[in-house]
């Protein structure tokens, strides 16, 4: 199956913003009211409008149209707007509000497991040319010693496919990779019981890397 068609086909079905999750959670201390954040892969947003209701101005990036409109009519604040798009691509985006805006915090949640690795380096290109000066990438994903990535279809030494694609962390690898970006690891942690979803108790990477 597609990944698109995939994801199209679950947020039809849980289109409705559920509770913010543990690492959005975790996250918000960190953030300073009316900086701007964006969000990579927003799902059904439930991050996002977390952040928005915490005086966060929020963009919110995904790819699946049909819920972008939805977010966009019942979910839609003055300090929060969800584009449609390839959160990899975002180099050639037609979003007038992402090309003219730096951010002060990029966050991803469970998003950069869902790409592949030369997509992964397209995006931290553009997070390093889009963030502010001290600004912040916060990122949480699945980690290689998680039990899933023995689960499905291996497709390589970091990828599987089970209902969808995913590439599991290296955290030393993400880890040098946005330092040789221009970006100091301020926080960094590899462990289960952060991101507890019902009986899956996912092994995460959790990074807070600063633009210097």
């Amino acid at each position: 199956m597609d990944d698109k068609k995939y994801w199209t086909e679950y947020y039809a079905k849980n289109s409705k913003p559920t509770d913010a999750s543990s690492f959005a959670e975790f996250i918000l201390p960190k953030l300073t009211e009316d900086k701007n954040l964006i969000e990579l892969g927003c799902g059904n947003g439930r991050d996002s409008i977390y952040f928005a209701q915490n005086n966060i101005n929020v963009t919110a990036v995904d790819q699946v149209q049909e819920e972008v409109d939805y977010l966009n009519e019942n979910h839609k604040e003055d300090n929060i707007h969800f584009i449609a798009g390839d959160f990899t691509d975002l180099k050639n985006t037609t979003s007038e509000e992402i090309k003219n805006t730096d951010f002060d915090y990029v966050y991803s949640r469970f998003t950069f497991h869902s790409i592949n690795e030369a997509k992964e380096d397209r995006t931290l290109d553009w997070i390093e040319e889009h963030l502010k000066t001290d600004g912040c990438f916060l990122l949480e994903a699945r980690s290689l010693n998680d039990p899933m990535f023995k689960q499905g279809e291996a497709l390589s030494e970091t990828e599987n496919f089970t209902t969808h694609y995913r590439r599991y962390m290296d955290l030393d690898k993400i880890t040098q990779k946005l330092e040789s970006r221009n970006f100091e690891i301020i926080y960094k942690i590899e462990d289960n019981d952060l991101a507890v979803y019902k009986d899956d108790n996912p092994y995460v990477i959790r990074i807070i890397a600063r633009k210097l």
